[in-house]
């Protein structure tokens, strides 16, 4: 097995993988990088095409040359001094050439897998983290390094039994480990906060069942007829439904959006919530006052209280007779609800409004539309 070497983690616990050097300065960097275009110092000479230079060529067939362990033991030698320097793809590109050659000696293979795993363990390419590892595990069961390596991913990922279990198994191996044992105690804490998350998620679905229940239940009793329409408005607002005052209790009052329509003039309003104790008219006296009618209302045909307010019945029912009701000015909407007048479409109730002299021209028009 390959001597433990340093790897990133805290100052005071062993680390595993090539030492760390001190951090290069701007101008160590500038240096290395000029370098690094001369035959002898390249890091890869696969960047350069081929036939470009004879020296390079040359290069190129040298690092093949030798039996295959020397010339995977090379390679994995380059692997580490990228990985020192942090070059962290070029150092995968180094291991990867290292494994490629068919190497015999199970030591350098380990290793290469390995060290390949904390390379993209940096790069938080958790998932060939976890492949290499489960390589470098098969050659080498008790290889602790891997196990670490492990570890972390599978807890960046939050597969908390997984990071467990190579905790669990490194440990066995080496129970001093202070990496491991580092590991361990941020597993435990995010195992933590995510029995929290958890938690708090499957109280707000049972709250959210809870009142849908309710609201059910409330519905119901009150014989509020319901359908669903094909389309909904799209200038609606998301949250606008039927709903309860207090949402765990179906006793507590029921609030409705309310949309009114003024089909003679194409126009509309919206009411965000209409109690069941309430009337329409009453809404209708702010929104229809003589001293503020709408803008579109030139005429001022629509002034409170010269309406009518009617409902539409079975509309959205392919197998019912569609049918139109008149709202009594005193009727609060429980009333009506109850004597099976008002449908709610999709959560929202939908009302007409016409011009009192108009709603015999009204009535004809939407029998029209309308047949039975």
């Amino acid at each position: 097995m390959v001597a433990p070497t340093s790897v990133v983690g805290s100052s005071d616990a062993p680390q595993y993988g090539p030492s760390k050097p001190p951090a290069p300065s701007r101008k160590d960097e500038s240096a290395a990088q000029d370098l690094s275009q001369l035959p002898l110092f390249m890091s890869s000479l696969d960047d350069v095409p081929e036939g470009t230079n004879d020296a390079i060529e040359a290069l190129k067939a040298l690092a093949y040359e030798g039996e295959p362990d020397e010339v995977a033991e090379n390679f994995r030698q380059r692997g580490n001094e990228s990985y020192r320097s942090k070059y962290w793809r070029d150092a995968i590109e180094f291991y990867t050439k290292a494994l490629a050659v068919g190497c015999s000696v199970d030591e350098i293979n380990g290793a290469c897998y390995s060290n390949r795993a904390a390379c993209n363990l940096e790069l938080r390419n958790y998932r060939m983290t976890n492949l290499d590892c489960a390589e470098a595990l098969k050659i080498n069961p008790r290889n602790v390094k891997a196990l670490y390596r492990s570890a972390r991913a599978c807890l960046a990922l939050d597969k908390i039994p997984e990071a467990e279990d190579c905790v669990r198994r490194g440990l066995a191996i080496d129970k001093g480990n202070s990496s491991l044992k580092a590991i361990q105690e941020k597993i435990s804490s995010r195992k933590e906060v995510l029995v929290r998350s958890q938690q708090a998620g499957q109280e707000r679905e049972r709250l959210s069942k809870a009142k849908e229940a309710a609201l059910k239940r409330a519905l119901e009793t009150r014989h509020v007829i319901q359908r669903t329409a094909s389309t909904r408005p799209p200038d609606l607002p998301e949250d606008a439904t039927v709903r309860l005052r207090n949402p765990s209790d179906p006793e507590s009052t029921l609030c409705f959006p309310v949309v009114v329509l003024y089909p003679l003039h194409l126009q509309s309003d919206f009411i965000k919530s209409l109690s069941e104790d309430e009337t329409v008219h009453s809404q209708l006296e702010d929104i229809l006052s003589p001293s503020n009618l709408p803008a579109w209302d030139k005429e001022g045909q629509y002034a409170y209280p010269g309406v009518d307010v009617l409902v539409e019945k079975k509309k959205y029912n392919m197998h019912g007779k569609p049918s139109l009701s008149k709202i009594g000015s005193n009727a609060p909407l429980k009333k009506v609800l109850g004597e099976g007048k008002l449908e709610l479409i999709d959560g929202i109730l939908t009302v007409l409004v016409v011009p009192k002299p108009r709603l015999a021209e009204f009535v004809e028009l939407w029998k029209q539309e309308n047949p039975n």
